[in-house]
């Protein structure tokens, strides 16, 4: 009798614990800029891949649960040197961060530059 008690016990809590999510409130956070750019670069052997990525991530000082996202992708492939430039601006204001303690905005860069000088030279 116990062991069918005890069963029903942690069936009735496992049930009722699906639901306590939707009674608590959402997390938020600070505000967060992502940059992801990809610069790929297949060329002749004697030749040569500059690959430049200037980012530039601002956040107000009061930002508060807002994000901003910017993808970018150059690919090259030929004989010769190529110049792979790439510009990118975020600015991301906004919210009431109900704390009261002042948080850094979260700034993320993945930007992978990849130079391969593999192809035969005529």
């Amino acid at each position: 009798m116990k062991l069918k008690l005890l069963a029903l016990s942690a069936f009735s809590i496992s049930a009722i614990s699906t639901f306590i999510p939707g009674f608590t409130s959402s997390a938020k956070a600070v505000c967060v800029l992502t940059d992801v750019s990809v610069q790929l670069a297949i060329h002749g052997k004697n030749s040569v891949a500059n690959q430049k990525n200037n980012v530039n991530q601002q956040a107000s000082d009061n930002c508060y649960g807002n994000t901003a996202t910017s993808t970018g992708v150059q690919v090259h492939t030929g004989h010769g040197s190529v110049n792979q430039n790439r510009n990118s601006s975020q600015y991301v204001s906004g919210g009431n961060n109900p704390t009261g303690v002042p948080m850094p905005a979260i700034k993320i860069h993945v930007n992978p530059q990849i130079d391969v000088p593999a192809l035969p030279n005529y």
